[in-house]
């Protein structure tokens, strides 16, 4: 028999939706860092640090993801 922590519920939803949200900023960061590299509209110096912003932003949101938060003092039942 397994009981369910409405707080830990909560965390592992608010966790999971902060994920999703930076893996999706970052995705669009680099469609628009690719679209206005090939438009010419940004300086090339600035390339490559959107690319790796936008790559440590989908890095940490998939971490996020796939993290499993710690249950806070919820008994462990066998």
């Amino acid at each position: 028999m397994s009981t369910i922590n409405a707080g830990d519920s909560r965390v592992n939803v608010l966790i999971r939706l902060m994920g999703i949200m930076f893996f999706v900023l970052g995705a669009a960061m680099t469609v628009l860092t690719n679209q206005a590299a090939s438009a010419a509209s940004i300086q090339p110096q600035v390339v490559p640090v959107f690319y790796l912003c936008s790559t440590m932003l989908m890095v940490a949101g998939f971490v996020a993801l796939i993290s499993k938060y710690k249950e806070s003092g919820a008994p462990k039942t066998q």
